[in-house]
């Protein structure tokens, strides 16, 4: 089992550790935090990116395709009424040619906890792109 400890400090200011690694959590200051950390709403998609762009390179291991360059971002649209996402978009950056792309990314998404886990409530879309687009 998994676990992450949450320690209020002040204000909106909370450490959040897990094995040995601490993270700072806060709100900027337009939600009357000191923007001394990531808020947890950019952790949320820190986790859906970081996951998904191991779960591709592992997925391109498995398949023996050469990664030279992965960069994962993940963007929310935000229901404020609601307090929830309504929206969550995965994009996958690299050269690697298209047809490397279609084999593991359907892969990634078997393979990545954090999405699977997200896309049972909120709809998730996965796009592609090059460098500098």
């Amino acid at each position: 089992m998994l676990e992450v400890d949450a320690v209020w400090k002040t204000k909106y200011q909370v450490e959040v550790t897990a094995r040995q690694f601490e993270v700072p959590v806060d709100e900027p200051p337009q939600f009357s935090g000191d923007d001394t950390g990531m808020m947890p709403t950019e952790l949320f998609l820190a986790s859906i990116a970081s996951c998904f762009c191991m779960a591709l390179v592992y997925a391109a291991k498995n398949r023996k395709v050469s990664v030279s360059d992965m960069k994962v971002t993940a963007f929310g649209d935000t229901d404020p009424k609601n307090f929830t996402f309504s929206r969550i978009v995965v994009r996958v950056i690299s050269t690697l040619p298209e047809a490397d792309l279609e084999v593991i990314m359907p892969l990634a998404k078997r393979y990545c906890f954090v999405s699977n886990a997200v896309s049972q409530s909120c709809p998730m879309d996965y796009e592609t792109a090059r460098p500098g687009e």
